[in-house]
């Protein structure tokens, strides 16, 4: 598949993810590479730390975004990532950013 085939994403505003953009400036922040094994590692944090509330709506938040990310190249997912949610946070690919969202999700 050609990259002019692939249709753009749409665009994705942070704000709309309140929960979620604490959980990735919480648990993926600056420091994440000195607390956690792998971004998995850091969001399996989350999911054992977080209180029932605050989990479900990051999960909501994360089902979402994974649906918005969907076709999303790996540099726009970085930069989203880190200026956008404020993540400390840069996937090195697209699969382990959905991988991450899913555990953020429950899935």
């Amino acid at each position: 598949m050609s990259a002019t085939s692939q249709k753009p994403p749409a665009a994705v505003d942070p704000r709309g993810y309140p929960a979620l953009r604490e959980a990735l400036r919480a648990y993926l922040n600056e420091d994440w590479t000195t607390e956690y094994a792998d971004s998995e590692d850091a969001a399996r944090a989350f999911r054992r730390d977080a209180a029932a509330d605050e989990a479900q709506l990051v999960a909501a938040e994360a089902k979402k975004l994974r649906a918005a990310l969907a076709g999303m190249e790996v540099r726009d997912l970085r930069k989203l990532l880190g200026a956008g949610f404020g993540s400390g946070w840069r996937p090195s690919t697209a699969a382990e950013a959905d991988r991450v969202l899913r555990i953020f999700s429950g899935e």
